[in-house]
């Protein structure tokens, strides 16, 4: 259990950061996600056959929901990322060509 409540207190952590606007430190929370799922799947073989609780189980099925949430928001924030970079790479295009070669000048 507590290394569930470690791995659900990172992804709120996370999910809490990026919906509050400031810089999220990816890095440092891959870090710590990344470290909760070795530790849970090194408790894995220790499970293995024997039967599960219904505190694990709600447990387990609350940090499914948890990283299902952090998924979805991680890809709002990439996409968002991906159509800013696009918008600076179009500027960057525009800023850069005298329009000799564009195809308004071929219509005009």
């Amino acid at each position: 259990m507590p290394a569930i409540e470690r791995l659900q207190n990172a992804l709120d952590a996370e999910n809490a950061q990026i919906a509050s606007g400031r810089v999220v430190d990816f890095k440092e929370f891959n870090l710590r996600k990344s470290q909760g799922l070795l530790e849970l799947s090194r408790l894995m073989p220790a499970l293995a056959g024997a039967e599960i609780g219904l505190s694990l189980r709600v447990a387990l099925v609350g940090l499914r929901a948890k990283l299902e949430d952090n998924r979805r928001i991680l890809r709002v924030q990439l996409k968002a990322v991906q159509e800013v970079s696009e918008i600076i790479a179009r500027t960057i295009q525009a800023g850069q060509s005298d329009g000799t070669y564009s195809a308004h000048s071929w219509r005009d």
